[in-house]
């Protein structure tokens, strides 16, 4: 099996990394180059006397360099690969250095198997109950301060808020970070970009949003008080919402739902000093949506994933929560997709059906992924913002550098979309157009799109 080059380009943990990478991947850079099923290795010149040594699964996808990079992929890993999806490498007999790093993968699988079947050790469940007990307390402590901030608010006027600092919304968030409720936290701390942006087409405007986003908040902090009320799976999701971690064993005893999942896209945000990736995938035979998101810091980079185009053979495991969305991967493989389109897909009236039905179930609800078909990309009758839509209705599309390369591959003609939607605009994600999967680069700010399938 081989990489696409967008495929390639999308697994760099960075735009510098990126660029390096394109400059390794000349051929006659390389020394012992050569594959065995979808290992593949070769040598090149550093800057000592004994050469790199570069090895990849392009199955997982996963690579290991003998550089002193602390980046993954590394450039060479990136150069390596980037030269397999130009012309791929010959079928040859794997050097002892690649037999050793092969067969070392299969061990340490065969040791995470082993691990995840043990029995559990023994918890020390009076102290787990304390401790529960303590972050119940701080948490109501930290809805019963927001909640008195957010009624100071209303009783002051959205208005009066557009000349405050940003330490006047980092205050309330730090308090709650200190309350042990973080998913509050970062819904403050995202406040007062909205009342700092400008109109933007496919956008609301600032003082609809930061409405719009303290009664999210609200709804969040009513919703919390009745978690006994609730559903458990709701009540799961409020919890996950506030900012409650889900456990080891809780996720070990979740269900697998298995599925040949198509990769759709990938996204990359900067929280803080994490890097956040999102890989968004949509079951072939269940239709089910699924967002598996990793972190990543300088010194723990982000684990290897299946690029867009791909397909993950295998299963994944819901996060509790109503409507299920967040996932982890379990067992299975990732390989080239047998066809490029989106699952489940339906029309502009059919989604925004899907994205009422998320927020009945949970109303704090910021995006939710849509899946389009047989639409087409053009711009509103007021000329004010680019669309997609078909005979049911139409979709504003976010302002983004990527949308002129989407009106170019979509022509005019009726294609499949994938994007999150927040109520006002579609931010497009992935296009399908004339069989052919179209995928927004998730760390790439440039107006391309890269062919992914």
């Amino acid at each position: 099996m081989s990489l696409t080059t967008a495929q390639i380009l999308d697994l760099a943990p960075d735009a510098s990394s990126r660029k390096a990478g394109q400059d390794q991947a000349k051929p006659a850079k390389w020394a012992g180059l050569g594959r065995s099923g979808p290992v593949i290795w070769g040598e090149i010149k550093g800057s000592g006397a004994a050469p790199y040594r570069t090895v990849a699964d392009l199955s997982g996808p996963a690579s290991k360099c003998t550089c002193p990079s602390r980046k993954f992929p590394c450039k060479h890993a990136l150069g390596l690969m980037l030269v397999d999806a130009g012309a791929p490498l010959a079928e040859a007999e794997q050097p002892d250095w690649v037999a050793a790093w092969a067969k070392g993968r299969e061990s340490r699988s065969a040791a995470a198997e082993t691990k995840a079947r043990e029995p559990a050790k023994p918890v020390d469940e009076k102290a787990q109950a304390k401790r529960r007990q303590a972050r119940e307390e701080r948490v109501a402590a930290s809805l019963d301060e927001l909640d008195l901030w957010l009624r100071d608010l209303m009783r002051r006027g959205l208005a009066s808020v557009w000349g405050e600092p940003y330490a006047f919304w980092d205050r309330m968030a730090g308090r709650l970070v200190d309350g042990q409720a973080p998913g509050l936290a970062r819904r403050v701390r995202a406040l007062p970009g909205l009342v700092a942006a400008g109109a933007r087409p496919g956008a609301a405007r600032p003082e609809a949003a930061l409405a719009l986003g303290l009664g999210r908040i609200a709804l969040l902090v009513r919703a919390a008080r009745r978690l006994d009320a609730l559903e458990p799976e709701q009540a799961a999701g409020v919890r996950a919402a506030i900012g409650y971690p889900v456990t080891a064993e809780e996720m070990a005893a979740r269900p697998d739902r298995t599925d040949d999942w198509a990769v759709l896209a990938q996204a990359v945000d900067e929280e803080d000093k994490l890097t956040a990736r999102s890989v968004w995938l949509v079951g072939r035979g269940t239709g089910a949506l699924a967002q598996v998101i990793d972190y990543g810091t300088a010194g723990s980079p982000l684990p290897p994933a299946p690029p867009a185009g791909q397909d993950f053979t295998g299963a994944l495991a819901f996060h509790p929560g109503d409507p299920p969305l967040r996932a982890v991967f379990r067992e299975g493989r990732a390989g080239p997709s047998p066809s490029a389109d989106l699952p489940g897909t339906g029309s502009v009236a059919e989604a925004l059906d899907h994205f009422a039905a998320a927020l009945a179930r949970a109303p704090w609800t910021e995006r939710w992924p849509l899946r389009l078909s047989g639409v087409r990309l053009g711009r509103l009758a007021d000329g004010s913002a680019l669309a997609a839509g078909d005979a049911t209705g139409c979709l504003p599309l976010r302002a983004a550098p990527h949308l002129p390369a989407l009106m170019a591959v979509a022509a005019g003609r009726p294609v499949g979309l994938f994007g999150l939607y927040d109520g006002f605009g579609l931010d497009a994600l992935a296009l399908v157009a004339e069989g052919r999967l179209y995928a927004v680069p998730a760390q790439d700010a440039r107006p391309i799109l890269m062919r992914a399938a």
